[in-house]
């Protein structure tokens, strides 16, 4: 097998840390160079990406300012599915391709998102936290059977966490500005404006992307109508729900809130980790050991990508 001679560059240390990604990619190219350090940003990732042909980025931000300083770039392959990183305009102007599979790793964020909302109606983390410290309190939580769920974003995400929901029997209503009419109607499916859903359900289940209309879609004016003792998840991104309100909110009410994403990766620096009523992950949804493979493999076939960024991405 002849070997292209293009110069790759792997931003993601999930990809250059896994043995079996690292040895697929270097069948097909002699000259790739790998990151295993940490997250580069604005300088560290220039000099990185530096007279590169093409490259493989996770969560690297890749605006207009690092796209001017690298000029020999013709294709960015994105290892996981949020573009909220990319300028993805600005890529298309400058005629980068953009290498991107959507919803590759969508079981994997779908069965975290079962699992926060499991852990969040159970109180399992208070009721670890007391144990660990000795406390016999038994907390006691409600069945996710027979509850509602509001899921925000149908894409597929939203669409396979319904999936796995299927035998809970629960009642669910979608916020979306899609309509995707055939999966509703299989599932029995109610789609609902924001508000009534805030209103009427149990537990929200966020899936939209991060983009200019979705930055703050929760804040004070709408989390007051959230029920009593209801439950939040976010495994998408940071910046939906806005944390100062979340917290005021949080700090006030009975009601219960999980993360697995922050605006400010991994500096999170935030008051409501320390909140009892507030627990999280380190951004570990998309991350298991099959997805990082599937993920992986996107990625690398994207390194041949014969399309510009399409605009509505």
């Amino acid at each position: 097998m002849v070997k292209s001679s293009d110069k790759i560059a792997v931003c993601s240390r999930s990809f250059s840390n896994n043995s079996h990604l690292k040895k697929e990619l270097c069948k097909n190219y002699k000259n790739v160079t790998f990151n295993k350090t940490k997250t580069l940003r604005d300088n560290d990732l220039i000099r990185f990406l530096k007279d590169k042909d093409k490259a493989i980025i996770g969560l690297e931000k890749i605006d207009k300012e690092i796209i001017d300083n690298l000029p020999k770039l013709k294709v960015i392959s994105k290892f996981g599915v949020g573009l909220n990183n990319i300028d993805l305009e600005y890529l298309k102007f400058k005629k980068i391709k953009l290498g991107w599979e959507p919803g590759v790793n969508k079981r994997s964020v779908s069965e975290l998102s079962l699992c926060l909302i499991l852990n969040s109606i159970r109180k399992i983390t208070l009721n670890q936290s007391d144990l660990f410290n000795k406390k016999w309190n038994q907390t006691i939580g409600s069945d996710l059977t027979n509850s509602t769920i509001g899921i925000i974003g149908c894409g597929n995400v939203g669409q396979d966490l319904i999936k796995l929901l299927k035998p809970f029997q629960c009642k669910i209503y979608v916020h979306d500005i899609k309509s995707y009419k055939n999966f509703y109607s299989k599932y029995n499916i109610i789609p609902t404006s924001l508000n009534f859903l805030l209103k009427n359900s149990d537990i929200i289940s966020i899936h939209t992307p991060l983009n200019k209309s979705t930055i703050n879609l929760l804040n004070k004016k709408n989390l007051k109508f959230l029920k009593p003792n209801s439950s939040i998840i976010n495994t998408t991104r940071g910046g939906i729900i806005n944390k100062d309100d979340l917290y005021n909110f949080l700090n006030k009410n009975k009601f219960n809130s999980a993360s697995d994403v922050f605006i400010n990766e991994p500096n999170i620096n935030t008051k409501l980790i320390k909140l009892k009523n507030f627990f999280a992950t380190p951004h570990i949804a998309g991350s298991t050991t099959e997805s990082i493979l599937k993920m992986g493999r996107s990625a690398i076939r994207g390194l041949n990508i014969n399309a510009v960024p399409r605009k509505d991405l």
